[in-house]
């Protein structure tokens, strides 16, 4: 087993990239006009599209034998299928955790699988099938 692919939600969604550079552009010059520096408006635009890059970069996952692989930016973050204790499936991603219950880390521990690009039904089944809940594996 082995699925692969590329998430790139802002190439599916022009129109929501248009809103992001609206928005960019208007806190730019809220910034400029009420602080008069040029400097500080350019770091609330860089700020503004570093925590939009998961939709505006193109996200690249694996699902193997070994666990979930995400590279992003020349940055990767995998976590293996024996140390993940849940998924939640949304309508455009999935959480896989470490935690079995809700956790306010799960954002910075566990992984969100966008599954814009990807064949939805395999990546869930898959996703579910490698990892049981709490419930299924006591018995």
């Amino acid at each position: 087993m082995d699925l692969r692919w590329t998430a790139h939600p802002a190439r599916r969604r022009p129109q929501d990239v248009a809103l992001v550079a609206a928005v960019a552009l208007l806190t730019a010059w809220a910034v400029l006009v009420s602080l008069r520096s040029p400097y500080l408006a350019l770091l609330a635009v860089v700020l503004l599209v570093a925590s939009v890059a998961s939709f505006l970069v193109p996200t690249h996952y694996r699902l193997d034998d070994d666990g979930v692989e995400e590279r992003r930016l020349g940055q990767r973050k995998f976590r293996r299928w024996s140390d993940l204790r849940r998924v939640e499936v949304g309508t455009r991603a999935a959480l896989v955790s470490p935690f079995a219950r809700r956790h306010w880390l799960d954002r910075f521990r566990g992984i969100v699988v966008q599954l814009d690009g990807a064949d939805r039904e395999a990546v869930i089944a898959c996703l579910r099938a490698r990892i049981a809940a709490p419930a299924e594996k006591a018995s």
